[in-house]
């Protein structure tokens, strides 16, 4: 006999939002700035510009809502891009001989400290951009007549500070989202950042767009609390 189980969260993989960066593998298959959901469907792609001067125009800021975060981890920094030791608490960070603090670990780095840095993940409702109007496959729930796919936002280094710490958390609590993630959407656009040093990042930019309506906290709540349970 077959069952219609009902997976739960920690049966399933989501497809997850990515910003293309300068650095690593997906810089081969998209343009730097570009945010990618599911590793194939570009949602935004930033102007192009040359010589201080903008030649083709951006694409238009996507609109996100993030329904949650899971518990905080500690990610390891890795030269290059690649995927580091992912843990779960900062002891986790120092049993396994790394640091939160940049500043300790430029003095113990020679010696094989590893640099950890906050990773939140978000689990996000994306709205159907115009250029992904054919795609029904990941843009499958409809909402007051459009469409939205269900993805996971993993916000580490630039986009934690810029995204997590300075918008999500701040305005959960003394901002608009004092009533809950789900209660407004967000534009999010990507935009290139200067560091001292000369290094650059792309980071997120997310502004508030619009209160949810009551269709789409009702779909939140489906999502957040499918069996119905407390």
């Amino acid at each position: 006999m077959l069952g219609d189980k009902l997976p739960d969260f920690k049966d399933i993989i989501l497809p997850r939002l990515n910003i293309v960066q300068n650095i690593g593998q997906m810089k081969d298959n998209f343009t730097s700035g570009e945010l990618v959901f599911n590793r194939q469907t570009v949602l935004f792609s930033p102007p192009t510009v040359k010589d201080g001067i903008i030649t083709a125009p951006g694409t238009p800021p996507v609109t996100l809502t993030v329904l949650g975060f899971r518990p905080t981890r500690y990610c390891e920094k890795v030269a290059g891009g690649a995927q580091g030791l992912i843990v779960n608490s900062e002891a986790e960070v120092a049993s396994n001989g790394g640091t939160l603090d940049f500043k300790e670990w430029e003095l113990k780095k020679a010696s094989g400290m590893k640099r950890f840095e906050p990773l939140a993940d978000a689990l996000v409702v994306i709205e159907q951009p115009e250029s992904c109007k054919e795609n029904t496959t990941d843009f499958c729930y409809e909402i007051d007549g459009k469409h939205y796919a269900l993805g996971l936002w993993a916000m580490r280094g630039t986009s934690y500070t810029a995204a997590a710490k300075r918008v999500f958390f701040t305005h959960r609590a003394v901002g608009c989202l004092r009533k809950g993630y789900p209660t407004y959407n967000y534009s999010v656009s990507i935009r290139e950042e200067s560091y001292p040093g000369g290094n650059k990042a792309w980071i997120p930019v997310c502004i508030p767009k619009a209160v949810s309506t009551p269709a789409f906290l009702e779909f939140a709540q489906s999502i957040l609390n499918p069996t119905g349970s407390e």
